[in-house]
């Protein structure tokens, strides 16, 4: 039996049954959160301790998902499973890290949605869903488009128009309707949430209450993975923010339950072209304001009023934690460094997280550290040319071998 307690509002405290799905409070229009009994969660967990396997996140952690058919989750299965976590080989030593770890959340669509679009999948069958909606700048599309063709869902797409073709050509292929919008996410974002009031459809982005829950996974994966210790510090990357809030409520859930005997520091990183929690976290303000967006290299991450913006703030405030921005140049020095030094290919968005420590170490504002976690939420492949910009291809080489070792030694 699941944990879950159904649908609860952090402002009012009022508890909705899971049954009477919607995505914000009636009275007080914040986001929603699955609610759960501490003492079954703890039981659940103590009962099943999920193992390196192979098997569905799903499956892993489904005594601490709210979970009501378990037997339909071979039908939204499509090889997500727990991420990697895999020690630095040299970033930490630079950052002066004693034990430096990526966090690989890379699922079978290469990015970190994959992990709260299976759950949302699944809780669209159960509740009797017939299509997944998200608006997204790439990889939640992606996800959705992926899931959904899995289930026998329909779905529908709303992408801002800059949105990069490796990203487009992957919801194409999965058949999914791309609505691609005149305009950035912001206005994809009105048009969605337009059709969702003419439309019973799931919104599968934003402030979907079953994402949250299922992405906060990563974070009692972080401790399993490093044998029931939590690391100092957690590094973010903060675009809508959900990867953010999802992770401190795992960690802190984890503190209650007294498996860790505190919360990491959590460490929220955005683009400089737009960071709306890092002005407000600056400023001391308690709530983030919309900014202007500047040009960026990245198509994510730009979200200039992220859904879970006050509750990351809240979160980096309260774990003792800091926001950070850095630049397109920042970020795309880092991916180079992390292809060339550590074997990982990544994209902007995933990439900020690395270069933010990488910038608070060069600062020398790094508190000591003996472990932290980078999250890496997407995989180069989404967006493989954006730290090379117009470079060129290496030339062509003629088929012989002294014009072979004539090019190496050059």
């Amino acid at each position: 039996m699941s944990a879950a307690l159904g649908l609860v509002c952090r402002t009012c405290n009022r508890i909705i049954p899971e049954s009477d799905f919607r995505m914000v409070c009636d009275t007080c229009r914040t986001p929603l959160e699955v609610g759960y009994d501490m003492e079954k969660l703890k039981q659940a967990l103590q009962k099943r301790t999920p193992v390196d396997s192979g098997a569905s996140l799903l499956e892993s952690w489904r005594g601490i998902l709210p979970i009501d058919r378990p037997e339909l989750i071979e039908r939204v299965y499509i090889g997500e499973t727990q991420t990697p976590l895999v020690k630095s080989a040299a970033l930490g030593r630079t950052a002066k890290v004693g034990a430096l770890y990526f966090k690989l959340e890379m699922g079978p669509t290469l990015s970190l949605k994959d992990r709260g679009t299976s759950l949302c999948a699944l809780k669209a069958l159960e509740l009797g869903f017939d299509t997944l909606c998200v608006a997204s700048s790439g990889n939640n599309a992606a996800s959705v488009s992926a899931y959904a063709a899995k289930a026998g869902l329909r779905a529908v797409v709303f992408i801002q128009k800059d949105t990069s073709a490796s990203k487009i050509f992957k919801m194409l292929a999965y058949g999914t309707r791309v609505v691609r919008i005149d305009g950035d996410m912001s206005t994809a974002s009105r048009l969605c949430g337009e059709m969702l009031r003419r439309h019973r459809w799931m919104q599968a982005g934003g402030p979907n209450p079953y994402r949250l829950a299922a992405k906060r996974t990563a974070a009692y994966e972080i401790v399993h993975q490093l044998g029931g210790r939590a690391p100092d510090a957690v590094f973010v990357p903060c675009g809508g923010s959900a990867g953010m809030v999802s992770a401190y409520r795992g960690f802190c859930e984890m503190a209650e339950m007294g498996m860790i005997p505190s919360v990491p520091r959590m460490i929220g990183v955005q683009l400089s072209a737009c960071e709306p929690i890092t002005r407000a976290f600056e400023a001391g303000r308690d709530r983030v304001e919309p900014v202007e967006k500047r040009p960026s290299f990245s198509d994510a991450l730009m979200n200039n009023t992220p859904y879970w913006g006050d509750q990351a703030l809240e979160a980096v405030r309260r774990s003792g934690g800091v926001m950070v921005s850095v630049s397109d140049q920042e970020v795309a020095d880092t991916i180079r460094l992390l292809g060339a030094t550590e074997g990982l290919f990544v994209e902007p968005a995933g990439a900020v997280s690395a270069a933010g420590l990488r910038k608070l170490a060069a600062s020398g504002s790094l508190a000591s550290m003996d472990t932290a976690v980078c999250m890496l939420t997407g995989h180069g492949l989404n967006a493989p040319r954006a730290a090379f910009g117009s470079e060129p291809l290496p030339p062509i080489i003629p088929p012989e071998v002294a014009a072979v070792e004539s090019y190496l030694a050059g």
